[in-house]
């Protein structure tokens, strides 16, 4: 990534690039329903898995190449998402698509496959060292890729919810907005605003919708009536953690302002 890139307003290209983590589950959604009419069952367990390791390989391609171009900024998404895929996958035992799996070392080889490729491509270690100095100058791209893993987050929310499809929608739109204001705007704070701002009217919606949807219901594996103050409460909880995750990079900043300051009167004297 070049300075330049860290100062100006992003292409539409880009900014649709970066949209890609966000636009993979109503794409499959919406294959899937146009698969259906031409099965005559539904979707096998082997075809889902199927479509899902292409979409993760389509991923890393889409990694690798924003590895050999010195991180963009549209990349970073990606990072977050494929992250917290690995160590999800890192501590899983369960079932897939009627495989068992356990989780090992191995959910890491992709990631590690990403800079094997890369750093051979790029034949040198240059990327890594522009996207050091890329994250020092322009912290917000830790909460970026931090945000690319919110799509993952909240429909792992509302794995226990049905008809969560026309909600899900709407949180993503805002998500969306919140990836489109940060891509076209020009200064740390308005991107990081951006980034906030998107997830927190996502996580307001899911607050409401939870709140309603749980109050004076009960499932299987509920040991009493859920209610709205008790989901509230856990889902407010959770905003506020991943809140703080999404600005901790802030962190880089009142570094770069105390190492400034330090050097200050050195430079005056």
């Amino acid at each position: 990534m070049d300075t330049n890139e860290l100062t100006r307003p992003a292409t539409w290209q880009e900014t649709l690039l970066a949209l890609g983590t966000f636009l993979i589950f109503p794409l499959g959604f919406l294959i899937a329903l146009l698969l259906v009419p031409f099965l005559n069952a539904p979707i096998e367990p082997d075809l889902g898995l199927g479509i899902t390791l292409a979409v993760i390989g389509i991923l890393l391609i889409v990694m690798v190449a924003g590895w050999v171009q010195s991180f963009p900024r549209w990349v970073f998404p990606y990072w977050g998402f494929i992250l917290t895929i690995t160590l999800y996958m890192w501590k899983f035992t369960g079932t897939i698509a009627g495989y068992q799996v356990r989780g090992n070392w191995w959910a890491w080889t992709p990631l590690v496959g990403i800079a094997v490729v890369g750093s051979l491509w790029a034949w040198s270690l240059q990327p890594v060292v522009a996207l050091f100095k890329s994250i020092w100058r322009d912290w917000t791209l830790l909460s970026f890729a931090f945000y690319g893993a919110l799509p993952l987050l909240f429909f792992a929310a509302y794995d226990e919810v049905h008809n969560e499809g026309p909600v899900l929608a709407v949180i993503m739109l805002a998500l969306v907005a919140g990836i489109v204001f940060y891509m076209r705007t020009e200064t740390t704070w308005h991107r990081l605003a951006s980034l906030v701002g998107g997830f927190t009217a996502g996580w307001i919606i899911l607050m409401i919708h939870q709140s309603l949807y749980w109050n004076g219901r009960q499932d299987f594996w509920m040991p009493r009536l859920g209610s709205w103050t008790e989901t509230l409460n856990w889902t407010s909880r959770m905003g506020a953690m991943l809140m703080l995750i999404l600005v901790a990079p802030m962190l880089i900043e009142l570094l770069r302002l105390a190492l400034k300051s330090r050097r200050a009167p050195k430079s005056a004297g």
